[in-house]
């Protein structure tokens, strides 16, 4: 296969070139410390302090606000809880190559796409990178093109931290630019053909993430969680008291300090009839009745509705209403699902399957999709689908997709016939 010669085409913005720029993206993407990096702007987090990290990320400068949203997440599971099932719910599924148009050129190139990505990357970590955009509000994977069995084909796929990125100055906080180096100011363009970006909703991309919602939320049980603490260490422990007889001696007072200071490592203390040590219980005790779980509880709530759609798709409380409640709120974490799975495919199909075809003289062809098969329940799908081909004429190719079917070769389908009813005639 002999690359393309054609004029450029254009993709968003952007113009492709007919070949990749392989030195020079390579070149780019050697790793650097702010890959690792993390300054931990959550430790003692302020609402003052969550805004100015907000402000600067809206005119091009994200990093400290992506750190944050590192430190939030890994500090609090049920945040992490929430986003990770979320990404899961569409990373675990499979996934399908299918041709641009029903024609020879779209599917021949769909077919060599396919057996580059399923044999020469990882799809799994590019769908979950991919799949945190509308987490942080974009994700973005350097492409490093190669030439294998005589296609230009992605040989790596290097999934960059979010913190890499930023805007070349705060009246251009729409455009984003990779952070080369380890300052501010060392910043180069996304080379065209060469970066999957995935961006979430938003006039401003480095705004549009949901932990810019979330943040509060985990902000807020922090403080919470935090003077939960202080009131457990002043009150939710017994209080140790030592009592001494006027007649004891400076010996029994001093053992009767240590037995006290002691009491709670050693569990035990032998002392005199003149010294007595009593335990009293807090009389502020049952931290269940107290504002601070109640706090925690309603913001573990809200980040819930946030992140999955709903608290009892979550959390059913344990009662039979409840969890019948959480199988309809299912449907709604189907939708979420696929609207993550579309906005992926969407990324892939415009800034790798383009490219793919462009480098590798596919100018006839419509570019490949790449589609994640989410599915529900297959028994509910296929009655109603039952029911509704009484009506109208089915695509089959949408049944096969929808079930994870496999498209048989010509002639080697196998028909399944119907069983009869129980008791019914054979």
């Amino acid at each position: 296969m002999t690359r393309s010669t054609a004029a450029l085409k254009v993709v968003g913005k952007e113009a492709i070139p007919p070949t990749p720029p392989i030195a020079a993206i390579v070149k780019r993407m050697q790793p650097a410390r702010s890959d690792t990096y993390n300054s931990h702007p959550a430790v003692g987090l302020t609402a003052e302090g969550l805004i100015g990290m907000y402000r600067e990320a809206e005119r091009g400068y994200p990093v400290r606000q992506y750190d944050c949203f590192d430190d939030m997440i890994e500090v609090d599971g049920h945040l992490r809880g929430l986003i990770g099932g979320r990404v899961d719910a569409v990373a675990g599924c499979d996934w399908v190559v299918k041709p641009g148009r029903d024609d020879a050129a779209s599917r021949k190139a769909a077919d060599a796409l396919d057996d580059h990505l399923r044999h020469r990357v990882d799809m799994k970590a590019l769908l979950e990178h991919q799949l945190m955009a509308p987490h942080y509000g974009l994700a973005l994977t350097n492409i490093v093109w190669g030439e294998v069995d005589g296609y230009i084909s992605p040989v790596e796929l290097v999934h960059a931290a979010h913190r890499r990125f930023a805007s070349p100055a705060p009246d251009r906080a729409s455009e984003i630019w990779l952070l080369k180096g380890d300052t501010a100011r060392d910043l180069v363009a996304l080379d065209p053909g060469c970066w999957i970006v995935n961006r979430y909703r938003h006039r401003n991309p480095w705004a549009a993430g949901l932990m810019r919602t979330a943040a509060w939320w985990a902000m807020f049980k922090r403080w919470s969680i935090r003077d939960w603490q202080v009131f457990a260490e002043m009150f939710g422990i017994p209080l140790v008291i030592g009592f001494y007889d006027e007649g004891a001696g400076e010996t029994s007072r001093v053992a009767l300090e240590e037995a006290v200071r002691l009491i709670g490592k050693d569990g035990y203390a032998v002392l005199s009839d003149l010294v007595e040590i009593v335990i009293k219980e807090s009389a502020r005790g049952g931290d269940s009745s107290t504002v601070y779980p109640k706090i925690a509880d309603r913001c573990d709530a809200e980040m819930s509705k946030l992140i999955a759609g709903s608290t009892t798709a979550t959390d059913t409380g344990g009662s039979v209403g409840s969890y019948n409640l959480g199988s309809v709120h299912e449907s709604r974490a189907y939708k979420l699902s696929l609207s993550d799975a579309r906005g992926f495919e969407q990324s892939v199909r415009r800034d790798l399957a383009t490219p793919f075809c462009i480098f590798n003289g596919f100018d006839r062809a419509a570019p490949p999709r790449v589609r994640v098969q989410i599915t529900r329940d297959s028994l509910e799908r296929a009655k109603t689908l039952q029911i509704v081909g009484q009506i109208v004429p089915l695509d089959p190719d949408q049944i096969y997709e929808e079930f994870s079917l496999r498209v048989p070769r010509p002639a080697a389908g196998v028909m399944m016939p119907a069983k009869a009813p129980a008791g019914g005639p054979s």
